[in-house]
């Protein structure tokens, strides 16, 4: 009986102990923002046209972050399609080319948050999708 006794206050102890400390996530969040619908532009300059089309995902770390994306999707959209119309058609349709194209955009978006926002606050650029037509 006693030996039940010491179990039960044991038990209750336990369950009326307070937790650790969660771990923080409040900066330690990575979101994963999908630009959506696609982006579908011409490019390569004059002459016959050429298109691409390409499917993004931008990588934030944070909450703050990932709003702050969404408050200026505008202008990341802006942004990209201006970018990808510069391109050449070396660019486009060579898979080093491709890689070239997304940290050239990693690289114009961060600039443009700098600049809007304060901070670079995007991380990475992933491309899920990328079609050209030449």
């Amino acid at each position: 009986m006693r030996f039940a006794a010491i179990n039960l206050l044991l038990a209750l102890s336990l369950m009326l102990a307070p937790a650790g400390t969660p771990p923080a996530q409040a900066s330690s969040d990575v979101f994963y923002i999908p630009l959506q619908p696609a982006f579908v532009t011409n490019y390569g300059g004059p002459g016959r046209l050429k298109y691409v089309k390409v499917d993004m995902t931008v990588m934030v770390e944070g909450a703050r972050a990932a709003t702050a994306v969404e408050q200026q999707m505008p202008l990341i959209r802006n942004t990209i399609v201006l970018n990808l119309a510069r391109q050449n058609e070396n660019n486009v349709v060579t898979a080093s080319g491709q890689e070239r194209i997304r940290q050239q955009m990693l690289q114009v978006l961060q600039e443009a948050m700098e600049r809007e926002v304060g901070q670079p606050v995007i991380r990475e650029v992933l491309f899920t999708n990328f079609i050209f037509q030449n």
